[in-house]
């Protein structure tokens, strides 16, 4: 097995984390330290394809060269192992399934599992914890109707805003992503948390959300995206529900508030925005009221 890697710059490393979410790439990971932070991939043949695929979705990797670098298959396993630790947001805690057994969960808080090598989608990032953390408050807002509430996860990725929402108490719960093989990560992180009631299919923003309604939306990808597909997503939302926004840098949360809000004018009787920013990320909030 081969290691191949590059050194990143703080941007850059903040825009790839972000887009390897999105995205689902599980041959590639960022590991970071206190001093630096590198792209990372592990294959057992040639990367080549990968690696031109990564650089469609990122176009400035193609002005960079990686380093190759012999590793045994074990160190592979390792190596994500050094990245994932226990996170904790309100009642959730995200735990690697191989600290199952020594990690304690408090009385009334729930653990949700996934394995090593799923790197992405793991509650670390700034994104998907703002989701979280959302999530967590709607259900305070609205805890004795919570079992007639709908969750939608767009753009699922790993599935963890979805058991999430499952194991939160949503009546019913809808993920979808444009990669299949996320569809298939989801499904099988679903099985280990004992949530299989979740729905999860394949399909873009458009085909994905279009017949649906929800209370609570949230859609963790990136600004553009969401720009595109304002309309759509605004139109989902039921009324005392709430659109989560995320996947925003914090320069690009105008942006996107003024595609939203306009929309939210229009199509809404009243609604109220709440912001929250995490590092260099921001997650927007409309609330139907």
């Amino acid at each position: 097995m081969n290691k191949v890697f590059l050194a990143l710059s703080a941007q850059e490393c903040t825009e790839l984390s972000q887009l390897l979410e999105v995205h689902e790439q599980p041959n590639w990971t960022i590991e970071k330290t206190d001093t630096a932070c590198q792209l990372c991939g592990y294959f057992d043949e040639d990367y080549e394809p990968a690696w031109v695929e990564l650089q469609v979705l990122y176009p400035t990797l193609k002005e960079k060269s990686l380093t190759i670098e012999p590793v045994e298959a074990c160190d592979w396993k390792d190596a994500y192992k050094q990245y994932l630790h226990p996170v904790h947001i309100g009642p959730i805690h995200i735990v690697p399934v191989w600290e199952r057994d020594t990690y304690e969960i408090p009385p009334g808080d729930f653990g949700i599992f996934l394995d090593a090598e799923m790197a992405f989608g793991t509650g670390m990032h700034e994104t998907t914890r703002l989701c979280l953390s959302r999530a967590v408050d709607y259900k305070g807002l609205f805890s004795k109707d919570l079992f007639l509430k709908q969750a939608i996860d767009v753009g699922c990725g790993s599935g963890i805003l979805s058991i999430a929402a499952a194991k939160l108490g949503f009546a019913s719960v809808y993920g979808f992503d444009i990669d299949p093989d996320a569809i298939q990560v989801s499904r099988s992180n679903a099985v280990l948390n004992e949530t299989p009631g979740i729905e999860f299919r394949t399909a873009d923003l458009k085909a994905g959300i279009l017949g649906r309604q929800g209370d609570l939306i949230m859609a963790n990808v990136l600004a553009p995206v969401l720009i595109e597909h304002a309309s759509i997503l605004v139109n989902t939302v039921n009324r005392y529900g709430c659109l989560s926004l995320s996947g925003i840098l914090k320069e690009e949360v105008s942006a996107v508030e003024a595609v939203f809000t306009p929309l939210v004018k229009q199509y809404w009787d009243s609604y109220f925005l709440n912001t929250r920013v995490l590092g260099q990320w921001a997650e927007l909030a409309y609330f139907q009221t």
